[in-house]
């Protein structure tokens, strides 16, 4: 039996890619830097590609020479960039806050409460919960989440030590899963990245000797797009994995 659906937010739950389009054409007039990028596509393809290599999104920043560090709390973008989200909300996908509600509502048939056996969904980003609320709030999704994993839990978790603990690191997800306590072969994880689909292979949550895959499905719609999600991702040892599902439209998930 299905126990759980986690989804990303960044470009599953949300089209951001379009308010991060214009945050940094913002951020690049207000530093008088030149905008070199013809269309939304050309930059996107090269926000993509800079977040495949290791420093993720500061790669964008440097490449673009915008002041930045992705590590320092205290750097003045982190206002700077909340505020804009505050003032910039993205909204969710059209579709996506009744694809939600459906699929909830499919996952009440048959629950026994003693057992705790109805379907759980919840949230898996590497934003922060004040950068995401206002998004799920005015949209109607908020109630329908059993549990969220933010920058900021990441962040206060014993243990925690910069890149190694940012999603889509593997411990994101075990952390997760134990929230909602669902188990990984009865667990689905929508993502719109091949580090999503990396992220759930051999997830560590219980025993370390026994590490676990969750069921994988790709949001087409999002970042990468369809050509780039069939592609898969090759793992350290050297298989090559791809995601258990794709999808072209959230309603499709149900």
């Amino acid at each position: 039996m299905l126990q759980a659906v986690i989804f990303d937010f960044d470009g599953v739950l949300s089209p951001t890619s379009l308010r991060q389009e214009k945050w940094f054409r913002h951020y690049s007039q207000i530093h008088h830097k030149e905008w070199s990028f013809a269309t939304f596509d050309d930059f996107l393809a090269f926000y993509n590609q800079q977040c495949a290599l290791p420093g993720g999104v500061q790669n964008v920043y440097d490449r673009l020479d915008l002041p930045c560090n992705m590590g320092d709390r205290n750097h003045p973008v982190w206002p700077a960039y909340e505020a804009f989200n505050r003032d910039n909300p993205s909204g969710l996908y059209e579709g996506m806050r009744e694809t939600i509600e459906e699929i909830w509502t499919l996952g009440q048939l048959g629950s026994n409460p003693l057992q705790n056996r109805r379907l759980r969904l919840a949230i898996n980003t590497s934003n922060s919960w004040v950068s995401i609320y206002r998004d799920l709030q005015e949209s109607g999704a908020l109630p329908y989440f059993d549990a969220h994993i933010t920058e900021e839990v990441l962040r206060a978790y014993h243990g925690f030590d910069g890149d190694c603990m940012k999603k889509p690191a593997a411990i994101s997800l075990a952390l997760l899963l134990g929230l909602i306590s669902s188990e990984e072969e009865y667990t689905l994880h929508v993502g719109d990245t091949r580090n999503d689909l990396h992220a759930s292979q051999k997830v560590v949550r219980l025993n370390p000797a026994k590490p676990k895959k969750i069921i994988t499905v790709g949001a087409s719609y999002g970042y990468e797009g369809r050509d780039t999600l069939e592609k898969g991702v090759e793992l350290p040892g050297g298989e090559q994995v791809h995601f258990d599902h794709l999808i072209d439209h959230p309603r499709e998930l149900v």
